[in-house]
């Protein structure tokens, strides 16, 4: 889980960390769900889903020391969890080519969101 976890925080914060070349990753991301499955799923059970990725970047992004914890933190209590969920969900019904994992689509909504936060 930890490639996903750090894929997502490199989505979304990479606009504050100085640019480093990294080496191509060799494995895909690991997918416990696809985008297809967690759009069948009941409300209440995406918003543990995604509450769960939100959960999971926090803690790790605080136990590793990582520089845009705050950050993240200050993002996320912006909404609620399920605010948060159904904009994920609008993001995948937006973008119904994606072919990535469920984390990718919630960091990517959450980068999008976070982004307009930085701004006002």
């Amino acid at each position: 889980m930890r490639p996903t976890i750090y894929a997502a925080l490199f989505f979304l914060f990479a606009g504050n960390v100085p640019a480093q070349k990294l080496p191509p990753p060799t494995l895909n991301a690991v997918e416990a769900l696809s985008p297809k499955e967690y759009l069948k799923l009941p409300d209440g059970i995406q918003a543990v889903y995604v509450g769960g990725i939100m959960d999971g970047v926090s803690f790790t992004s605080y136990n590793y020391g990582l520089p845009w914890h705050d950050d993240y933190v200050r993002c996320v209590r912006s909404l609620t969890v399920g605010a948060f969920t159904q904009k994920v969900t609008m993001w995948l019904r937006a973008n119904p080519s994606w072919q990535e994992s469920m984390a990718g689509a919630v960091a990517k909504t959450m980068g999008d969101y976070c982004k307009t936060l930085r701004t006002k």
